[in-house]
């Protein structure tokens, strides 16, 4: 006790200053032991050489533990076909006892193989157990009468003499191995096992951990052949391992850093420095704790070797993982027309490794599928869907915003599969009505009237203008196509819904356009004829398949222009067709009636073509208020169905002055809502479906983020006329998924020219969010919200130093070496850095101290105890008069 107390002292006399609080060096002894000790304190490990120890071995032929178990199981064997025997004399208690002690026997070999016990002296004990064991049920059983302290009298001179011979067979000796005698020196070796060493950087190797691990494996006999090799791994903290074998157990840490700087002093404490050949760090030199490793390395006072594992590009430092980065698909989608659907999805370290993306609908039902394959360890692929919504889905009054899921077949070598998925909203409305407008000249009713058609979003519209002769400007297009000509063929007709004819002169189309505008019409489509000095009558059209289909006789080139200003005199059919809903009041109507003088008054038209009349099977909608022919007043309007398709015939064409003086009144202006509902009616759509409901589509630029990362909230707003409110209040909420916590409040702002609102959102804690949105017009009255049933989920992931830059820091594990007098190498130069090691190793290394074995075994006194033994035995048996 004394001498441990006096070392204790001296220890703590020798140390002027110890460390410091950052924990530098400050003590100017080299190999201070008490500063040794307070590092270990500091960085609570237990990395240390391992303590003198004393072993029992066995120098006989028969010292093997295969051997001592083949001398077990004929012992068990004899004990259990004594105990067969006693039971078959009904002795039950002997056979109980015999099977009893032959179970405890196969327990103890058992529990020894289970543990890996392969040091003789354990099974030695077990074996002379098991002697002492079978002879004592032997006696007991055969010598029964005898009183139990001459049977325990028999049992001692048998089991000694029995133990005797065992010792002349297997030759015990006591192994006493001083401190030092292992003339090796240590060499303490560190593995990195933070997160970072998870990452896969090729899909042909796995996780650099194990590489680090697999490669120390291959060159583990010839570092334990020349150093007493101590293990240790490290992350936040290091820790000591038994064994190589116990580090291949382990798997990289799931969460915290790397100390770097902690390793490296852990490494160098509790050794004399100068017999240190070194130390070895295993690492991909990722280093996100506060101390500084690089002045760790100078001050441990020997050379630090690193071992970089990984890879350098950061690119490739990722572990295998799929992600899908970005989806580019409409805010509409029109009802029973193809939308396509372009996501972009990255892979990383999964070259060779094909993946599939699928497009799921509502309940999860696949849409479509397309297959993803590379050859590179990194590589962004697109891939294009396909989705054509059937029917409109929507609750009665309710926009249709369907939900599309974008979702990428997880693969086993991904360590996050949340980002795998992007989720989709997208508006569901009927087909838009395709307009075809032809137009002799470029006259101003054009003008204004392309500029509306153009702007309506229910509406695709193309535009042919004669330019000179056959040719002709077109403008616009439908369905990604455009037309350099009057249509000819029936699948050029069937591009369209609606035709308007202009001041065209008939002679500009041929016989077969003709005939194809009356097929056209009698299989569906509508067509209206505006009025213009080269339209109806006067501009040829009298006797043509154009005359069959419209809903007036057009009459003869020779019939005049009627010059009159007019202001269209409604007929009592026309104030209740849906062509004039909510416009009425603008107009005169039948017996002298006035137009509403609470409404502003519409300015004249100059003028209208004149017909010979309307058709019996027409509808006269609208008439000139002063000026009549042998048929009556002339014809403004007239319409009517003619197979399965509607026509109308307009006389007048300067509607565009009704634009002008009421421009304010926007979308619900009469001239606009004139010819909406008019070309809707030709659509054979119901007016009241220029009114839909105030619709939400809502997107996020991903659904996978973590901590202080942004993320883009992006919504389109539609009011009742299909139109962007851009002065409304549009705000997203975000909430945990299980509604449990508080709720963040987003506003988001309109950005010019995109029609889109938009805002960044930055999570400051991680789980599972829902977003939604909800807009109201300038007066907060609710134009519409994307609802619970459409919110879009959104996970927020821890922020990880470890894992934000994965790839292999080089340059500091270069420093580390250099300033420590080491070496930086690769993970595959190990086998090189091992012969450097060994011959610095064969430097350090002096003469190994005695190692000290004391034999406990002697052929002539064993053998003379074991006959003293077993005579002793027959004598007294002899005595005692028994068999």
């Amino acid at each position: 006790m004394y001498t441990y107390v006096y070392t204790l002292s001296r220890i703590i006399l020798d140390c002027r200053s110890g460390y410091g609080r950052r924990g530098e060096r400050k003590c100017g002894t080299q190999g201070c032991a008490w500063c040794d000790v307070l590092a270990k304190l500091r960085h609570q490990t237990y990395i240390q050489p391992p303590m003198p120890d004393i072993s029992i071995q066995f120098q006989g032929p028969g010292g093997e533990s295969p051997l001592l178990l083949a001398l077990l199981g004929a012992i068990v064997l004899v004990l259990v076909a004594y105990g067969v025997r006693m039971a078959a004399d009904r002795r039950w208690g002997t056979a109980a006892a015999c099977g009893a002690v032959a179970l405890g026997i196969v327990a103890g070999a058992a529990a020894l193989l289970v543990l890996g016990v392969a040091a003789s002296g354990a099974w030695m004990s077990l074996v002379g157990a098991a002697i002492v064991a079978a002879v004592g049920v032997f006696y007991a059983a055969v010598y029964h009468s005898l009183s139990r302290p001459r049977i325990a009298v028999l049992l001692v001179l048998r089991s000694l003499g029995i133990l005797a011979l065992l010792a002349i067979l297997f030759k015990p000796a006591v192994r006493f191995s001083p401190p030092g005698s292992d003339a090796r020196p240590y060499l303490p070796v560190l593995l990195d096992r933070s997160g970072s060493m998870a990452t896969i950087d090729r899909v042909d190797l796995p996780d650099r951990y194990t590489q680090a691990v697999q490669m120390l494996a291959l060159q583990r006999a010839r570092l334990d052949e020349r150093f007493r090799v101590v293990w240790g791994h490290f992350a936040e903290s290091v820790r000591a391992a038994e064994s190589l074998d116990e580090l291949s157990e382990l798997a990289p840490a799931t969460a915290g850093g790397t100390d770097l700087e902690a390793a490296i002093r852990s490494g160098a404490a509790g050794y004399d420095l100068a017999e240190l050949p070194g130390i070895v760090v295993v690492t991909d030199g990722i280093h996100n704790a506060s101390g500084d490793a690089v002045r760790a390395a100078v001050e441990s006072g020997v050379p630090v070797y690193p071992v970089a594992v990984g890879s350098l590009e950061e690119v490739l430092a990722g572990r295998g993982n799929i992600e899908l980065v970005s989806a580019d698909c409409p805010f509409e989608a029109v009802k029973n027309n193809v939308a396509t659907i372009t996501c972009r999805v990255k892979m990383t370290g999964l070259a060779t490794v094909g993946t599939e993306v699928r497009l799921l609908g509502d309940g999860g039902r696949p849409l479509d599928t397309a297959r993803l394959w590379t050859d590179k360890n990194v590589e962004t692929l697109t891939a294009r869907l396909k989705w054509t919504p059937r029917d409109t889905g929507a609750e009665e009054g309710g926009p249709d915003v369907r939900t599309l899921r974008l979702a990428v077949t997880p693969n086993p070598a991904e360590a996050v599969t949340d980002d795998n998925r992007i989720d989709l909203h997208v508006l569901v409305t009927a087909p838009r009505i395709r307009v075809l407008y032809v137009e002799g000249s470029m006259r101003p009713e054009f003008k204004f009237l392309r500029r509306l058609l153009d702007s309506d979003p229910n509406v695709q519209f193309m535009a042919l203008i004669r330019i000179a002769g056959r040719r002709f400007l077109v403008q616009g297009g439908v369905e990604g196509k455009q037309l350099r000509a009057i249509p000819a063929r029936p699948e050029e007709f069937a591009l369209f819904d609606v035709i308007l004819l202009g001041d065209l002169d008939r002679t500009f189309l041929t016989r077969g356009q003709l005939e194809g505008l009356r097929r056209f019409v009698n299989d569906g489509g509508g067509l209206v004829m505006l009025g213009g000095h080269n339209s109806f009558g006067p501009g040829g059209y009298g006797g043509t398949d154009v005359e069959q289909i419209l809903p007036v006789e057009v009459g003869p080139r020779t019939l005049p222009q009627e010059t009159t200003p007019l202001l269209p005199q409604l007929t009592a059919a026309g104030r209740r067709h849906p062509i004039f809903e909510g416009l009425v009041g603008y107009f005169p109507g039948p017996g002298g009636e006035g137009p509403d003088p609470d409404l502003a008054r519409l300015p004249e038209l100059l003028g209208c073509v004149t017909v010979l009349r309307a058709k019996p099977a027409a509808q006269l909608l609208a008439v000139h208020p002063t000026r009549s022919n042998a048929a009556g007043p002339l014809v403004v309007l007239a319409v009517q169905r003619f197979g399965a398709g509607r026509t109308a015939a307009f006389t007048a064409d300067t509607t565009w002055q009704w634009f002008l003086p009421l421009r304010a009144l926007g979308a619900e202006g009469p001239y606009q809502r004139f010819w909406g509902q008019l070309v809707r009616w030709l659509a054979n759509v119901e007016t009241k479906t220029r009114k839909t409901p105030g619709s939400v589509v809502m997107r996020l630029d991903r659904q996978y983020t973590r901590v202080g990362s942004s993320v883009r909230i992006v919504a389109r707003v539609r009011d009742e006329r299909a139109r962007t409110p851009r002065t409304a209040n549009v705000s997203a909420t975000v909430g945990p998924a299980d509604g449990r916590g508080s709720v963040e409040t987003v506003p988001l702002s309109y950005r010019p020219g995109s029609e889109l609102f938009e805002a960044d959102f930055t999570p400051k804690r991680q789980g599972r969010f829902v977003v939604s949105v909800l807009a109201a017009d300038s007066q907060g009255a609710l134009i519409a919200g994307d609802g619970a049933a459409r919110q879009l989920p959104l996970v927020v992931a821890p922020r990880s130093a470890e894992t934000e830059r994965l790839a292999r820091n080089d340059a500091l594990l270069q420093q580390i070496a250099d300033r420590s007098g080491g070496r930086f190498v690769r993970l595959s130069a190990l086998p090189d850095l091992v012969d450097r090691l060994i011959e610095r190793g064969k430097v350090l290394a002096g003469p190994a101290p005695q190692v000290t074995i004391h034999r406990l075994y002697n052929f002539v006194v064993l053998f003379a105890a074991f006959a003293v033994l077993i005579t002793a035995e027959w004598l007294l048996r002899r005595n005692w008069q028994l068999h």
